[in-house]
């Protein structure tokens, strides 16, 4: 396995352990008869699988549920696309860094307009002052809102 294949990795496990494993999702109910099932998020937008936020247009496939191998694949999807959010933010951070994968999870949690609202912790992280771009994510609502989760990220992007 390669270093990006890696890297990715980590982050998806970590993706998955934030927005709730299968098992968690099980005694929550979201995951039953083999299933994920659609269920509101903490800001209570529909969700289903690994944190995939449910457009109107889509809820229609989702009624059902979906097995894990779609639940993967849309986690996959997702990925990418919070990647791809990172990349046009042009913040000149390394692909194999985990100041680059922190900010893909967090492109994922909050979308790209949504990260794109942290304006001084993306102008902290293109300057490489690393402590104030923590700082600013330690003062935000999506501290308050999701505590754990920041500070996991944050001890793990600054762990030797």
């Amino acid at each position: 396995m390669n270093e990006k294949q890696q890297r990715q990795d980590v982050v998806l496990k970590m993706l998955k352990s934030f927005e709730g494993t299968k098992q968690y999702q099980e005694k929550l109910g979201y995951f039953r008869n083999s299933k994920f099932r659609i269920y509101k998020d903490s800001e209570g937008y529909e969700t289903i699988g690994y944190g995939h936020l449910i457009l109107p247009v889509e809820r229609q496939h989702f009624i059902d549920g979906i097995t894990e191998l779609q639940a993967d694949q849309l986690l996959l999807l997702d990925y990418q696309k919070a990647v791809n959010g990172v990349d046009s933010l042009k913040l000149g951070l390394r692909q194999d860094s985990r100041w680059y994968s922190m900010c893909v999870v967090l492109v994922f949690q909050l979308g790209l307009t949504g990260f794109s609202n942290f304006r001084r912790c993306i102008a902290a992280l293109r300057n490489q002052n690393y402590a104030t771009a923590l700082a600013e994510l330690r003062d935000s609502k999506l501290y308050r809102q999701t505590p754990n989760r920041i500070d996991y990220l944050i001890n793990w992007v600054t762990k030797k």
